[in-house]
């Protein structure tokens, strides 16, 4: 299942677009009030503004870098909001007083509600205070009151419309984890189901049948025929392959439950079977494994691909390449599992006993395995070297 998409305020492009607006709106204010009647200065009330204008814009920086930060953000939307109220009643003829009710509305969308209507409480303090130092009128002071009152209740109203937003995605991301435990499950179970009918039919088949070629092999060993006769002889060996045939064929399955039930052995100790003992094609085939990188447990289709493209590696070696050593090198990536087989290419006269058995379909069957578990195959010559490599992201 495709993971969610970020929100949009988690988006990169989103953000730094509304630093973009808040410095453009930072840049509007320190102008129309450096600007406005009566203007800031050095002395008496230009001087109040200058100190009410460098408070505000220290405040409106702060919140700029604060992101997540709440103590710094709470001492910059109190200096901003004090310096926007003090500018209101200082310069009421400029927009200085947009910072206040900016401040309430962030506070009030960002902190707790208590510290939000204390930051609101201190802009409509600094806003009464000037106003009556400087002698202002009262419908102004009541009406930018009454903005910052609304920039505190827009607060509220965009906090509560976050916290939904917030709900209804946790609550979409449980949903696609329930769906996808449900899809988990219903694979398990299928899983299981077929293990067991392999377990059932195929083991016992196979179990069965070793047996027989078991008693079969001890009745042509045990008559005295079976040395006088060359055909009695070839028979008994063909008992023997068939019987190793049989064992080999009743470990593979028992393999493919361990992986169908999610128990399999981890990678290494599975391949680690392929460098000890003779194939079951009797041709005991040279075979070496390297293991690279921190060894760790994959999902049981991937486990399944690595292991058969090993063991197809080996036995096509057995075939086209009698004699010539097989190196296989497991590779652990951070985010990625590869095995490669490689074994040098024989000479074009060398005789080839099993190169004609087989049905021709080994290698797209694995190509077909590693596609199963979402990787890649490739096979082939390279620098006079038969190479396969299968890789599965992890």
């Amino acid at each position: 299942m495709p993971a969610a998409a970020p929100a949009l305020r988690d988006r990169p492009a989103y953000r730094w677009g509304i630093r973009v607006m808040r410095l453009a709106g930072l840049a509007a204010l320190f102008s129309s009030t450096a600007h406005a009647r009566p203007p800031a200065g050095w002395h008496g009330r230009g001087l109040a503004i200058s100190c009410a204008l460098v408070v505000t814009t220290v405040g409106w920086l702060l919140w700029l870098i604060a992101e997540h930060r709440l103590r710094l953000l709470t001492i910059a939307l109190a200096a901003t909001a004090v310096g926007g109220g003090a500018l209101g009643g200082l310069a009421p003829h400029a927009v200085g007083i947009v910072a206040a009710p900016v401040a309430a509305m962030v506070a009030a969308a960002a902190l707790a509600p208590e510290t939000s209507i204390a930051v609101a409480v201190a802009a409509a303090l600094a806003l009464g205070v000037t106003t009556i130092a400087v002698g202002g009128e009262t419908a102004t002071f009541l009406g930018y009151l009454v903005l910052i009152g609304a920039g505190l209740g827009t607060g509220f109203i965009r906090l509560g419309y976050v916290q939904r937003a917030d709900q209804a995605e946790e609550l979409l991301e449980q949903t696609r984890r329930a769906q996808q435990a449900e899809a988990d499950a219903a694979v398990l179970h299928e899983r299981t189901r077929i293990a067991r009918e392999i377990h059932d039919i195929l083991a016992h088949s196979l179990g069965a049948l070793s047996l027989q070629l078991e008693a079969a092999h001890a009745l042509l060993h045990d008559n005295p025929a079976t040395r006088a006769d060359p055909a009695l002889g070839q028979a008994l060996g063909c008992v023997d392959r068939a019987g190793d045939l049989a064992r080999s064929g009743l470990t593979e399955t028992r393999r493919a439950v361990h992986a169908l039930r999610e128990d399999s052995a981890l990678l290494p100790e599975l391949l680690t079977g392929l460098t000890t003992g003779t194939q079951p094609n009797g041709t005991g085939q040279a075979v070496t494994l390297y293991v690279e990188g921190d060894v760790r447990r994959l999902e049981p289709d991937a486990t399944l691909a690595v292991l058969r493209t090993a063991q197809e590696a080996v036995t096509n070696a057995a075939k086209h390449a009698p004699g010539q050593p097989v190196r296989l090198t497991l590779t652990y990536a951070a985010d990625r599992t590869t095995l490669t087989a490689a074994n040098p290419l024989p000479d074009a006269d060398t005789p080839r006993p099993l190169g004609a058995s087989g049905g021709g379909y080994g290698l797209t069957g694995l190509r077909e395995r590693a596609l199963l578990a979402c990787g890649t195959f490739e096979a082939g010559p390279v620098d006079n070297t038969w190479r396969v490599c299968v890789t599965i992201p992890t």
